[in-house]
C-alpha cells in the first residue's frame, strides 16, 4: 500500500465479517491507503470489547469507525466518501461524471433506505440467534442495555425469539431480491453500477452478496447472471482479497451450518416473496 503519512495515520476500528466494515476496508484498499487496524467485535453479544470511551467517539456504539488525525467519523457510506475528498490523489472510487456521481449515489442510499436493516434481520433470523442463546447471559443483558438504536434493538428481540418464524423476515428477503433483480437489469446495459466505472456504489453494495452467500443463500439468484458476473469481477479484484477474504469470518462454520439448515425455509419466502 501506499504511503499515508503526509495525511497522517489512519486507524480504523472493525471486525472481520461486518458488512459495513467491509466496505470500508475494500475503500481503503482499493484507494491503497495505509491504516491501522483495531478490532472492536459488537456483533458477539458482549459490550465489553468495545474500548471505554467507545461511545463518545460513536454514540451508537458500532463499527466501523475512522479517526483520521483525531477526527473521527462513523457510517461507512460516509467514510468512503470522507476517503475520497481527504485523499484525492490516491486512486478515486467516484465517477467524473455529475451524471455517473449521482446514479452512484442513488445506489448507495439504498442501503440507508432499509437494505442494510434486512441484511440484519436475515443474519439474526437463520445464524446470530443461536451465538447470542449460547452468550453469557449477564453479558448479553448488558450488550442490549448499551445499544443505542431503538428500531435494532426491538428487531434483534424479534428475530432471536422468532427465527425463521419472524414477521419481519419475509419483507427482508423481499428486499433483496428486489435489489438484486435491480441491480442485475442495470448491469446488462453498464460494467459497473454507476455506468463504466467501478466506484464506491459498487464496494458498497457487494458485500451483501458476501454475506448472504456466506449463509449459503447463492443458489437464490444464480439465474440473475449479469449480477453473479459483476460479484464475480469485483472477488477477483486485489482489493476484495485484502479486504474479505483475508480476514475471514470467525463465524464462518456457524454460518454454513445454519444456512443450510435454513435454505429450504427461506427458499420457500424468497420464491412467494413479491
Amino acid at each position: 500500500m501506499n504511503s499515508t503519512m503526509e495525511h497522517g495515520m489512519l486507524t480504523l476500528y472493525h471486525y472481520d465479517r461486518s458488512t459495513a466494515a467491509q466496505r470500508v476496508r475494500l475503500g481503503l484498499d482499493e484507494k491503497q491507503l495505509e491504516w491501522k487496524s483495531v478490532i472492536v467485535d459488537t456483533a458477539t453479544g458482549d459490550a465489553s470489547q468495545r474500548p471505554e470511551n467507545f461511545h463518545q467517539l460513536n454514540p451508537k456504539g458500532l463499527i466501523p469507525l475512522l479517526d483520521h488525525n483525531g477526527f473521527t467519523l462513523p457510517e461507512s457510506t460516509l467514510i468512503l466518501e470522507y476517503l475520497e475528498d481527504a485523499f484525492p490523489d490516491h486512486i478515486r472510487l467516484t465517477p467524473s461524471s455529475p451524471q455517473e456521481r449521482a446514479i452512484m449515489k442513488l445506489w448507495m442510499r439504498r442501503i440507508e433506505d432499509g437494505i442494510h436493516v434486512a441484511s440484519r434481520t436475515i443474519g439474526v433470523c437463520i445464524v446470530n440467534r443461536y451465538i447470542y442463546k449460547e452468550a453469557d447471559k449477564s453479558k448479553l443483558a448488558n450488550y442490549y442495555a448499551q445499544m443505542r438504536d431503538p428500531v435494532r434493538k426491538n428487531n434483534d428481540q424479534i428475530n432471536i425469539e422468532m427465527g425463521l418464524e419472524s414477521p419481519l423476515l419475509p419483507s427482508s428477503l423481499l428486499a433483496f431480491k428486489n435489489l438484486f433483480r435491480e441491480m442485475d437489469v442495470h448491469l446488462k446495459t453498464n460494467s459497473w453500477l454507476a455506468g463504466e466505472s467501478y466506484s464506491l456504489a459498487d464496494i458498497s453494495l457487494v458485500v451483501y452478496l458476501t454475506r448472504m452467500s456466506s449463509f449459503e443463500m447463492a443458489p437464490l439468484w444464480k439465474e440473475l447472471k449479469y449480477l453473479c458476473a459483476w460479484f464475480k469481477k469485483i472477488q477477483n479484484r486485489g482489493a476484495y482479497h485484502t479486504a474479505v477474504i483475508d480476514w475471514g469470518d470467525s463465524t464462518a462454520e456457524k454460518r454454513k451450518i445454519e444456512g443450510l439448515a435454513a435454505f429450504e425455509t427461506v427458499k420457500s419466502l424468497w420464491n412467494n416473496a413479491e
